[in-house]
């Protein structure tokens, strides 16, 4: 029992030193900031297709109105995308993240 907490203590004091705040902020890109907008379901592939891949592919399109949309980074299955300016609510050096897996829009996350 002595050793189980002694080792659980020891993680958690080891896990608190990995968390960072980048220039003050207290957000990083992982964080999601806000939920987006006037997004559809789902982006797909930009021939018009579903992504049945893990992959997060770029360009990715909205069935809605035919805008794509560019990958920018990817991490964990979920990409950060650069939209056209407003769009999704999406503001200056922000991005939308998408869960490549399935497509579906996920908010809007800082470009940092």
């Amino acid at each position: 029992m002595r050793v189980r907490v002694l080792a659980a203590t020891v993680l958690l004091a080891a896990s608190g030193g990995c968390a960072t705040v980048k220039d003050g902020l207290k957000t990083t890109p992982e964080t999601i900031v806000r939920p987006a907008t006037g997004t559809p379901g789902t982006f797909v592939r930009d021939d018009g297709t579903p992504n049945l891949s893990t992959a997060c592919l770029s360009p990715m399109m909205d069935l809605q109105d035919k805008t794509t949309v560019q990958l920018v980074r990817s991490r964990n299955g979920q990409g950060d995308y650069r939209v056209p300016a407003g769009k999704y609510g999406v503001g200056a050096n922000e991005l939308l993240r998408i869960d490549c897996t399935t497509g579906a829009p996920k908010g809007i996350v800082k470009e940092q």
